[in-house]
């Protein structure tokens, strides 16, 4: 009976420790939306600093047409610096306005 406890207690460790390591920082910090490369465009082409201050900026809109104005003046950013860099700025499968507002972030 003691080594089936043992075995249950290790199996329940392992799972928790296997669950921690696979999470990504932001879903460790509790975030409910994640800012990438597959939501958005030129994220190949921004510094870490830029990264962060388009995150909050993002995170600070309220509507939905906030949103998408604001990207759509990014993009433009981003085009210009790819063209500055002779890069091809690429254009992430997922809209980062719109997935904000499936999950309710955005009005």
């Amino acid at each position: 009976m003691k080594s089936l406890f043992v075995r249950i207690r290790v199996a329940v460790a392992r799972s928790l420790l296997l669950a921690l390591w696979s999470m990504t920082p932001a879903d460790a910090a509790g975030e409910r939306f994640r800012f990438d490369q597959d939501n958005v465009p030129g994220w190949a082409l921004m510094t870490s600093a830029e990264r962060a201050e388009h995150h909050q900026k993002l995170l600070g809109f309220k509507r939905l047409d906030d949103c998408n104005g604001y990207m759509e003046e990014h993009r433009e950013k981003m085009e210009e610096r790819a063209k500055e860099r002779n890069r091809i700025l690429r254009v992430p499968p997922l809209d980062v306005c719109e997935r904000m507002k499936a999950q309710g972030l955005l009005e």
